[in-house]
C-alpha cells in the first residue's frame, strides 16, 4: 500500500497537469470532445483512403492496358520467309512514352504502398480514439493510455510529413507560400500537443482518484485495526477488574 501511494505522489510531481480544457470545460468534458473530434476526423480520412485505394486499382488496370497497347504499337514489324511469318521488334529501345510509363508505374506503386500503410495506421488510430471515448465516459484510465501513445507517435509522423512536404512546391503552393505553410503546420502541431496534454492530465486525474481510494482504504484498514486493539484492551481491563473483585469478595457475595 505504501509503495503504491508513493508511486502516485511521484507521478503527480513529475508531470505538469492542466486544470481545465480551453478555460471552459473540465478535463473529462475536454477529453470527450477530443475523442469525438478525432473519431470524426479519422473516420473521414479513412473513407478518403478507401476511396483512393479503389481508384488506384482502376488506375493500375488502365496503366497496364495502355502499356500493353504501347508495346504492341511500337516497332513491331512483320517479315515473311516463304510461308512462315515472324515478328521482330524495332530498333527504338527507349521512347518518351516508355519513360512516362515507367514513371507512372513507379508513382502508382509508391501510391499503393502509401495508401495501404495509411489505411492500416488510420484504422489503428480510430480504434484508439474509440477506446479514448470509452475511457472518458466510464472514467477508466487504462482505456485512455492507448490514445496517448498513438497520439505521441502521430506527432512524430506528422513532423516528418511536414519536413518532407516542405520539399514539394505543389504542397507548399496549396497554403499560399512557405510562411503560411510553416504557420499552419506549427499551429496544427501545437493544437495536437495541447490535446495530448489535456488527455494526459485527465489520465492523471483518474490515477489520483485511484490513489485517493487506495489511501482511504489504507486509512480505513488502520482505523479498524486500532478499533479492534482498543476493544481488546478494554475487554482485558474489564477482565482484570472482575478477577480482582472476585478475589476480594466474601462468601455471601458469591452466594
Amino acid at each position: 500500500m505504501f509503495d503504491r501511494s508513493k508511486q502516485c505522489n511521484l507521478s503527480h510531481k513529475m508531470m505538469i497537469r492542466l486544470n481545465n480544457f480551453l478555460y471552459v470545460f473540465n478535463l473529462r468534458q475536454g477529453t470527450i470532445l477530443i475523442a469525438v473530434h478525432q473519431i470524426a476526423l479519422s473516420s473521414f480520412v479513412l473513407i478518403i483512403l478507401l476511396v483512393g485505394i479503389s481508384h488506384v486499382g482502376e488506375m493500375l488496370s488502365m496503366l497496364h492496358t495502355d502499356m500493353e497497347d504501347d508495346a504492341e504499337s511500337r516497332g513491331f514489324y512483320e517479315v515473311a520467309y516463304g510461308q512462315q511469318l515472324t515478328f521482330h521488334e524495332g530498333d527504338v529501345i527507349s521512347t518518351n512514352n516508355q519513360r512516362r510509363f515507367a514513371k507512372a508505374q513507379h508513382l502508382a506503386s509508391v501510391t499503393v504502398i502509401f495508401l495501404y500503410t495509411s489505411t492500416i495506421l488510420t484504422s489503428i488510430y480510430l480504434m484508439c480514439c474509440i477506446s479514448l471515448l470509452h475511457g472518458a465516459v466510464k472514467y477508466k484510465r487504462e482505456y485512455v493510455l492507448p490514445w496517448i501513445m498513438a497520439a505521441c507517435v502521430g506527432v512524430v509522423l506528422l513532423i516528418v510529413a511536414i519536413v518532407v512536404g516542405d520539399g514539394y512546391p505543389c504542397v507548399v503552393s496549396l497554403f499560399g507560400g512557405h510562411n503560411l505553410y510553416h504557420f499552419g503546420c506549427a499551429l496544427f502541431v501545437l493544437t495536437f500537443i495541447y490535446a495530448i496534454c489535456a488527455v494526459s492530465s485527465f489520465a492523471l486525474e483518474t490515477g489520483s482518484g485511484r490513489c485517493a481510494r487506495t489511501s482511504r482504504a489504507t486509512s480505513d484498514e488502520r482505523g479498524e485495526r486500532l478499533l479492534l486493539l482498543d476493544h481488546a484492551a478494554h475487554s482485558s481491563l474489564l477482565s482484570a477488574a472482575q478477577l480482582n473483585k472476585l478475589s476480594n469478595a466474601t462468601r455471601s457475595q458469591f452466594v
